[in-house]
């Protein structure tokens, strides 16, 4: 963990571009409301538009928390798009806010996913 997050001093800013950093082939994060307002994001490139991706994730937030509970999973915590072009793993840190990676196709996926999992706890106090 960077000393400054340790101390409470890293900006959402800080966190993801550490984040990114952190991950083989990732080149952007953000943090998303659940309502498709983008919060914060960082972006080493730009494989898309983030402003396109807060808005559909809105949309597919709602619809993955439905087919969730429609199986009988529980709640949906986590979700991912690979395409062509990239991928994208989303992950939620509490009921309004989202934070998202975006990797490029042959980056670290499961690097990608350990990484939003263990900096949630780190942030979630903030929202």
């Amino acid at each position: 963990m960077p000393e400054d997050l340790k101390k409470g001093k890293m900006s959402f800013s800080g966190i993801l571009k550490e984040i990114v950093q952190r991950v083989d082939g990732a080149v952007s994060a953000m943090i998303i409301g659940a309502d498709g307002m983008p919060v914060e994001e960082y972006a080493s490139e730009k494989l898309i538009d983030l402003d396109d991706l807060s808005a559909e994730a809105s949309a597919m937030i709602k619809d993955i928390g439905r087919a969730a509970e429609t199986l009988g999973l529980g709640e949906a915590k986590e979700f991912s798009i690979i395409s062509d072009k990239c991928g994208i793993i989303t992950r939620k840190i509490n009921m309004d806010y989202y934070l998202a990676l975006v990797i490029k196709p042959d980056g670290n996926y499961g690097k990608g996913r350990f990484v939003l999992k263990t900096t949630i706890p780190k942030i979630e106090k903030e929202f």
